[in-house]
């Protein structure tokens, strides 16, 4: 149950803030989230957020977190797009402001499709950006990232981000990470091959967006899908791709989950080793309370608790002179939509690990949504038999897990 009290201390102490600062793009990749393939984002017109509501944003998380004493930790500001290096003027004046305000320890990230890294990449390793790249592999994998003459952008993404790394091998080693998108054109085994072997990093690796399909899209869609863990148990060293990506995985994934939830074993807190922590796990769905961990702002000024929420679930908005939050407005709206599905919570084996963000949720506006993540009893019992036969073929993982792992 969300309440005022608590969103106001999520604002309070806000770890994440990102600006989508274009919607415009240089690429026009046949899968993007923003595409003509999917529904629920507002419609691309080439817009540019101005400095003006990214300032005024700014300042009215700067004035809150003054009134909380225990915020001691540095604020993650991120640039999104569309592509963010086409308006990399804006971005530089955000940051000039940032470092002239009394917040001054900020951690910087961009999303990056890096077309044009080549002209910006001395900016970015001067500021010691956590660069995200996208990038699905060889040329054939990355066949879906086209400009919009229909070509392919992997020579020039593959070539500026070789120059990168060539020129900031530094910067490059500590700060940039692979993102890639798992479709029918490439394979987790090629994927990780690929950047392994190029870049010496490990990718990220998502499968395409399964929410907001346009129904006339719907086999376009079906064509490109892809599974990742049908992709990686297909691959020919399925072990050691497992081993090397370890809690960016699956199975792995599942089984840290499995073992925080069920262990007995893990505690946040001395409180926690003290006191009883048998309920600290309520029935709930897997939504994040709102801005607890990052807040999301259009190039409209419309705020979202994340960028994975379509736009019409907006919480907020930047006027012409002010922030506009209400945040008991916004605890009963997540509390309205969280009150249609709490009856299948109820009943759901994995009331206690779910997965599902409820603005999600297909039909979660009407008035008796259907969870698709939904697990009954026989379904969760043979869930979980096969997470423990996963451990029985890999104990070391037990240990690795305990002691590497930390989920925030």
């Amino acid at each position: 149950m969300e309440t005022k009290e608590i969103v106001l201390y999520n604002l309070q102490h806000l770890k994440q803030l990102v600006f989508e600062v274009t919607d415009s793009c240089n690429l026009n990749c046949n899968y993007c989230g923003l595409s003509k393939l999917y529904d629920g984002h507002d419609e691309r017109l080439g817009k540019k957020l101005s400095f003006e509501k990214a300032r005024l944003v700014l300042d009215f998380i700067f004035s809150i977190r003054d009134y909380s004493k225990d915020v001691n930790y540095p604020i993650n500001i991120s640039f999104y797009g569309g592509e963010p290096l086409l308006n990399m003027k804006l971005v530089k004046k955000i940051i000039t402001y940032i470092r002239q305000s009394k917040f001054q320890e900020v951690i910087l990230g961009m999303t990056t499709n890096a077309v044009l890294l080549d002209k910006h990449m001395d900016y970015l390793a001067e500021n010691k950006f956590q660069l995200v790249i996208s990038l699905d592999g060889n040329h054939n994998n990355h066949s879906y990232r086209v400009d919009h003459s229909n070509r392919n952008s992997f020579p020039r993404v593959f070539k500026n981000i070789k120059l990168l790394q060539e020129k900031h091998p530094k910067y490059f080693q500590d700060y940039v990470q692979f993102n890639s998108v798992l479709h029918n054109r490439n394979s987790v085994e090629e994927i990780y091959d690929f950047i392994n072997h190029n870049f010496g990093k490990l990718p990220l690796i998502s499968a395409l967006n399964t929410v907001g399909i346009r129904k006339e899209k719907t086999e376009e869609f079906r064509k490109m899908y892809q599974n990742v863990n049908e992709s990686i148990l297909n691959s020919s060293n399925c072990n050691s791709i497992e081993a090397d990506m370890f809690i960016n995985t699956p199975r792995v994934l599942n089984l840290t989950k499995y073992i925080f939830i069920h262990s007995g074993n893990v505690f946040n807190d001395f409180n926690d080793l003290i006191f009883d922590i048998s309920g600290r796990y309520p029935k709930q769905t897997g939504t994040c309370s709102p801005f607890a961990k990052k807040m999301f702002v259009t190039v409209s000024g419309k705020i979202l608790q994340c960028e994975r929420i379509p736009h019409y679930f907006s919480i907020g908005k930047v006027l012409k002179d002010r922030v506009e939050l209400n945040a008991k407005d916004i605890a009963n709206k997540q509390n309205q939509y969280s009150s249609k599905i709490i009856s299948q919570c109820d009943r759901c084996y994995l009331n206690k690990e779910c997965p599902q963000c409820i603005y999600n949720i297909e039909d979660i506006c009407n008035e008796n949504p259907e969870c698709s993540c939904f697990c009954d009893e026989k379904k969760s019992k043979k869930n979980r038999e096969m997470t423990i036969m996963y451990l029985r073929e890999h104990p070391e993982y037990y240990e690795k897990i305990m002691n590497d792992v930390i989920i925030k």
